[in-house]
């Protein structure tokens, strides 16, 4: 056991635990909620709208929760957060085994389900830095991507399987015991919460302070942007899995659980590149993968074989784990203490933009079908990310080296 190595220490090994435990959890919820809409409404805009109201709360509470994580213990609000949606799910699955389950419970449920993340998200973050220091976020970061695309192939087959032998209420409360293990991780942590000054943490953050964050540092701006195209233009797609799989692949709508296994198989192999070759360009890998995975998602528009289907799927999972296992490393070491929580409250705002991208994705759905929709949006995002990247001209040059004092 190397003791010297953050890597192996008892607090980030909890953390990491919570992690992939949370990380199965929403997995499985992504298929499971989705099943449960298209059963329950057959309409893609009521099935994306279940998307839009988990991922509501980044866009309404994102600014909040990186202000608090600046001023407050990061340990005490991830208990918080963490017990906020581990309550919301298990007041779902209690409905469900009672025969209460219907469309406006599943909205309610998620959206505080959402927030409860949301809450967590930037004091994390926070508290990963803290735990490893800057010469191991990099490698922190990419296990924890490795971990959440390994829970994205099990998941939703987990999902597939309890829908199979069993039924949506026990799928439900198997989400909920995973909530359960992410919420004990974080109270078992060994903490010393150490906070700023006191001149620091009085000080209120307005509107201007993201604004002048954004003027200041060409980084952050690179990278919200790209996660605001990415969750308007990319990830939204995930909600017409069960539309493709009936209406252009010929299966049932439990297909799309493999559809979703399939992308995290591409995924895994990034992740597991970038562990081992532990690259130092990461800047590179951030806007390199994220422009492949929505080109490859609109190659995988006009494919109706289901075999070659999956094959371009593991390809989009490629690009995916990519900018996942990038992307808060890169705020984390271009960014100083004083400005580290306002960016992840700003990064988690961004991250809000998504359900722009589920009502947009749903309108064409309905509209237009499900691939002709994924034909136009994501190659509409990969030709909005290039601009924004040979614009900005800062991302690609970013390393584990960069500081903030270098930009």
């Amino acid at each position: 056991m190397k003791t010297g190595n953050p890597i192996y220490t008892q607090n980030y090994v909890k953390l990491t635990v919570g992690s992939l435990s949370s990380s199965i959890s929403f997995w499985i919820q992504i298929p499971l909620i989705i099943i449960i809409m298209y059963e329950l409404t057959e309409s893609p805009l009521q099935v994306t709208f279940a998307n839009i109201l988990w991922a509501l709360p980044w866009s309404i509470i994102g600014g909040f929760a990186g202000t608090i994580a600046s001023k407050y213990n990061d340990k005490n609000i991830m208990i918080f957060g963490r017990l906020l949606s581990f309550s919301a799910m298990l007041s779902l699955s209690i409905l469900s085994f009672l025969g209460y389950l219907n469309v406006l419970f599943i909205y309610i449920t998620l959206f505080i389900h959402g927030s409860g993340v949301v809450i967590d998200f930037p004091a994390k973050r926070q508290l990963m830095l803290d735990i490893l220091g800057r010469n191991y976020i990099v490698r922190g970061n990419a296990i924890e991507a490795f971990f959440w695309q390994f829970s994205k192939l099990i998941g939703p087959l987990l999902a597939a399987m309890f829908l199979s032998y069993l039924n949506e209420s026990f799928g439900l409360l198997l989400i909920c015991v995973f909530l359960l293990i992410n919420l004990l991780s974080i109270i078992s942590l060994d903490y010393k919460y150490e906070g700023l000054s006191s001149k620091d943490s009085d000080q209120k953050i307005k509107i201007k302070d993201y604004i002048n964050l954004l003027s200041n540092n060409k980084v952050v701006l690179t990278v919200c942007g790209t996660t605001v195209i990415m969750n308007m233009f990319m990830f939204p797609q995930q909600s017409l899995a069960p539309f493709v799989a009936v209406d252009i692949l010929g299966k049932s709508s439990t297909f799309s659980s493999i559809i979703l296994a399939t992308e995290a198989i591409g995924a895994l192999i990034t992740s597991l590149l970038l562990l081992t070759l532990n690259t130092k360009k990461i800047g590179l890998v951030f806007s390199v993968c994220s422009s492949l995975c929505m080109f490859f998602l609109f190659i995988y528009s006009f494919s109706s074989n289901y075999i070659i289907s999956l094959f371009i799927v593991s390809l989009v999972g490629l690009g995916i784990a990519g900018f996942g296992s990038t992307q808060s490393s890169i705020i984390q070491l271009s960014t100083n203490p004083k400005e580290r929580g306002l960016a992840m409250g700003l990064l988690a705002i961004c991250i809000g933009t998504s359900p722009i991208g589920s009502f947009i994705y749903g309108i064409f759905a309905e509209t237009y079908g499900a691939q002709l929709t994924l034909r136009f949006l994501p190659i509409t995002g990969c030709v909005l990310l290039i601009i924004l990247i040979f614009t900005t001209k800062i991302i690609y040059k970013i390393n584990t080296q960069t500081t903030d004092e270098d930009l």
